[in-house]
């Protein structure tokens, strides 16, 4: 089956956002650095900037023209599904002398309110022009050969739709953290995956690229999930027949400091998030024989 209809391979990453600009403007770099030759790609980069008040949004819409800038018409109360939210685009170029120093292959979107991060990605996914997607935090950086590099795989691999890769983990000023590297392991079937990941053996986070004809077929991130709404999507996927393609590459620099969600999350509440997947899926698990034994 040809995933990509004919079309030149477009790599769509996706990056939600609040109050963190200055962490922003280094994970936009870090993409839009990267080095696609002699692959005959393209990617793009979209940002949800999730009410922040910390001048995010003056930046991008300083500096990006305005068919590449959207407003989300919505009450703040998050409970309007993401799909029936209105989108407004700009129509001022606010840009000085109609020149900004971001890439136009940015679009950048504009929520009032803060969002949960599920319905964060969703939105970014919905502008989302490319086969594949790749998922950045706003506070990450993205190597210079990860679009490069998950492109490869995708070509090699027409029939796959979920790619995972390793990263570092790197400090608030990004310096390397030792004995905190994340590595892939390689799974015989989704149904093995599965077990190890309910056994608390195996996690997936930002380290993914998969097609969006696969997000779909699965409903997208679950908007009423919290945290862990990443390990949520990555377990349907496998439900769902899609085993990964395991990638031994570094793919992003994953930043912990105290701003960072991933600080405070320790085994108790791993197994509370995992409790929480399992139970929303429970019915289709068990059919499947997976069982709940979280590893001490």
């Amino acid at each position: 089956m040809n995933q990509l209809e004919g079309r030149k391979l477009k790599i769509s990453v996706v990056t939600p956002s609040h109050n963190r600009l200055e962490y922003l403007k280094m994970a936009v770099m870090s993409v839009q650095v990267n080095v696609l030759a002699p692959l005959d790609i393209e990617f793009e980069h979209i940002i949800h900037d999730c009410g922040s008040t910390d001048g995010t949004k003056e930046y991008f819409i300083g500096n990006l023209p305005p068919e590449r800038i959207f407003h989300i018409k919505d009450q703040g109360d998050n409970k309007e599904s993401t799909k029936d939210r209105q989108w407004i685009q700009a129509t001022e170029d606010l840009r000085k002398d109609g020149k900004g120093e971001l890439a136009e292959n940015i679009t950048f979107i504009r929520s009032e309110h803060k969002v949960p991060p599920s319905q964060a990605r969703n939105i970014c996914i919905q502008k989302a022009s490319g086969q594949f997607i790749c998922v950045l935090d706003d506070d990450d950086v993205l190597l210079q050969r990860t679009i490069h590099n998950f492109a490869s795989a995708i070509l090699l691999n027409p029939t796959k739709k979920f790619f995972t890769s390793d990263f570092l983990r790197v400090n608030e000023h990004l310096q390397y953290m030792p004995k905190e590297d994340y590595y892939g392991w390689i799974y015989s079937s989704p149904h093995e995956m599965l077990q190890a990941i309910f056994d608390s053996c195996h996690f997936i986070q930002g380290n993914v690229c998969f097609s969006k004809k696969l997000y779909d077929e699965v409903g997208g991130y679950d908007e009423s999930v919290g945290m862990a709404e990443d390990l949520d999507l990555y377990v349907r996927f496998l439900i769902h027949g899609h085993l990964n393609v395991y990638l031994p590459m570094i793919s992003h620099l994953h930043r912990m400091h105290t701003a960072n969600f991933s600080i405070g999350c320790d085994r108790n509440k791993h197994y509370s998030d995992l409790k929480d997947i399992y139970r929303r899926n429970e019915n289709t698990l068990k059919g499947m024989g997976i069982q709940l034994r979280l590893s001490e």
